[in-house]
């Protein structure tokens, strides 16, 4: 790969060297190897803890878990599911896990170390690229700056395969890519083409951040053309890059393209729903609130401060005015790298600027509440907004120290353990608490160990069967039924309305069901178990026949007094697992001993019970004695 090139002026100062030593230079693979291993150590850990574990994913995991087991036979097309009925555009994050998935046992565990093995490439070429831009220095840097990230994410986090999750820290590498690309890396194209593609089909918000910060990298590489050329002379070099750059376009985007022109239209959808929807989107307040909050030092989120959440839950922002700090810090370090014709990294806090003006504006066109998770990316903006900022005050003073022989020499030393030090007091505590660190849902893993085994067993050989939540507003279980049942073997079928998050290879147009598997739960379950219409196949409570007797008697009461209190929403809640029942005490008519007695059996858990029956209208199922009458 080509060196670097030049900065822009002959008589600008050399780039920062990698720290020096007294009598001979410092084994640069040595500190590499220790960089690495320091900071990726901690995602490392905590997907080595995961296969010591057992877990039983549950909705949005088990369907994940679900279509990364499809790669390769009913491989997707796809990304993951949306809430809003389509699907985010590509399908790299189910084929960038299954890899390692299968390598590692193919068990759901294995999904989470699989993510961990992804997370742990981001950081690892985060640190590479920032090595070959700023030396030794700037690789300690970001990699101290990334075990701050890491550290806030916490190991549930780091091996959390959900898409709004294992993005998050593939974004520091595309955006070090891109400015490499900016100071005329031309061998950076294919990670830009390959991580950008990554990041907007496995969550479509990153697309207005991935098209600027890309494009103005792109843009800076072809003013920059008469100096250093956009392609490589040499032809051999030249048709190798175009190549690989192509190559990576066509398998990220070919599948995408067949699904729009042959399967479901997932593209169309998309772009009909965000120009169509009449939801009201975020807007500038509270996009620029979201940029206050996480911009700030040193009370942000991902230093550690925890994230707050209004009565929607949605996550609350700063004060604009906090904003003034770190504008003012960007700004006075930009002017200092521009003061010492440090022009890379200019671009450095050009590319990071784009990067944050984009975010302001993906955060506004979120519909519904901001959620955290929605976000979270954010801590990476943060993180890069303040190593670039942090970079150009050292290389200015750098350049401003250049005839002061003794203070040159030292400032790299002085750099790199401040950053150093604080590398291994970010990664070292994040390691241990990889050991034990709790999975997904971990109280419904212990709940499906008393229902999937049995249910297996009983339908073994079967198949296909459409899988049925009923009685709770919740369906969860029945998602890690589906998985538990197509993982030995028994096919699921889908409603086609439900085909968006299951694949459309599950749809009963495609898949004829045998029989119906109810998961029924909350209220539903109690009533179901006193019929003897459908065979029961499993099923659990967290209470004694005696407490549930108990809790049935109390329940109708206080459902009594909500409907008396006209809030038929709270009285429907209480029947089918919701929430906000909890609130109810300060409502008049509502007994408050008795709402904290049946609130505190509630959060024991919901009774789950699974049966089967004959098949039922997979659009509108219905058990037999409701279609029967």
């Amino acid at each position: 790969m080509p060196h670097s090139p030049p900065i822009d002026t002959p008589t600008a100062p050399r780039p920062a060297p990698p720290l020096p030593a007294p009598g001979r230079r410092w084994p640069r693979w040595a500190l590499a190897t220790a960089l690495v291993a320091v900071c990726a150590w901690p995602i490392v850990a905590a997907g080595l803890a995961a296969l010591d574990q057992e877990w039983r994913p549950t909705g949005d995991w088990a369907v994940l878990n679900l279509r990364v087991e499809d790669v390769g036979r009913l491989t997707p097309l796809v990304g993951p599911y949306s809430r809003y009925g389509w699907n985010h555009p590509g399908p790299l994050l189910y084929w960038l896990l299954a890899v390692p998935y299968h390598l590692l046992g193919g068990r759901p565990v294995a999904l989470l170390a699989a993510t961990a093995v992804l997370n742990a490439a981001a950081v690892v070429g985060a640190i590479a690229l920032a090595w070959r831009r700023g030396g030794a220095v700037l690789a300690t840097a970001t990699a101290a700056a990334l075990a701050l990230v890491t550290h806030a994410m916490g190991p549930e986090l780091l091996r959390d395969p959900w898409n709004p999750y294992v993005t998050v820290l593939a974004l520091c590498p595309f955006v070090l890519a891109a400015w490499s690309i900016a100071e005329g890396d031309r061998w950076a194209w294919p990670i830009v083409v390959g991580l950008g593609s990554f990041l907007v089909q496995s969550h479509v918000g990153y697309v207005p951040v991935v098209a600027a910060v890309g494009g103005l990298a792109a843009g800076i590489a072809w003013a920059r053309r008469a100096r250093v050329p956009v392609l490589p002379s040499e032809d051999g070099s030249r048709r190798l890059l175009v190549a690989l750059t192509l190559g990576i376009v066509v398998v990220a985007w070919l599948p995408v393209a067949v699904d729009e022109v042959a399967d479901s239209g997932n593209l169309g959808a998309i772009g009909r729903y965000f120009t169509e929807s009449t939801d009201a989107p975020a807007g500038w307040d509270v996009a620029l609130g979201q940029a206050a909050r996480q911009l700030t030092v040193p009370d942000a989120p991902w230093l550690g401060d925890p994230e707050l959440a209004g009565d929607d839950g949605a996550a609350l922002g700063g004060p604009h005015s906090d904003l003034l700090l770190p504008v003012a810090a960007f700004a006075l370090a930009l002017a200092a790298a521009a003061a010492a014709r440090r022009w890379d990294a200019v671009r450095f806090q050009g590319v990071v600027a784009a990067l944050a003006v984009s975010g302001v504006l993906a955060t506004s066109r979120i519909t519904g509440p901001v959620f955290s998770y929605l976000v979270r990316w954010w801590w990476v903006v943060a993180c890069v907004w303040w190593l670039a900022s942090l970079w150009s005050g050292y290389v200015a003073l750098r350049a401003w120290l250049a005839r002061h022989d003794r203070a040159h020499a030292v400032l790299p030393w002085v750099a790199g353990a401040l950053a150093g030090v604080l590398l291994l007091g970010a990664a070292l505590p994040t390691a241990r608490a990889a050991e034990g660190a709790p999975t997904p849902a971990p109280s419904s893993t212990a709940v499906l160990a008393h229902l999937l085994p049995q249910t297996v067993e009983a339908l073994r050989g079967s198949g296909p069967v459409l899988v049925v939540g009923w009685g709770s507003v919740w369906g969860t279980t029945a998602d890690a039924v589906r998985l538990e049942l197509e993982r030995h073997g028994i096919e699921v079928a889908a409603p086609p309305t439900d085909t968006f998050r299951l694949g459309a290879q599950r749809s009963t147009d495609r898949r004829q069901p045998v029989a119906t598997v109810w998961v029924v739960s909350a209220d539903a379950a109690t009533e179901w178990r006193r019929r003897d219409e459908l065979p029961l196949l499993a099923s659990w409570d967290p209470l004694t026949p005696d407490e549930r007797a108990s809790y049935v008697v109390e329940e109708a009461r206080l459902r009594d007094q909500l409907l008396a209190a006209g809030r038929e929403d709270l009285a429907s809640a209480l029947g089918t697992g919701g929430g906000g029942v909890d609130a109810a005490g300060e409502i008049p008519g509502v007994d408050p001993e008795l709402l904290a007695r049946v609130e505190a059996t509630r959060r024991r858990g919901d009774p789950v019970a699974v049966f089967v029956g004959p098949p039922t209208d997979p659009d509108d199922p219905q058990p037999p004695w409701t279609t029967t009458g």
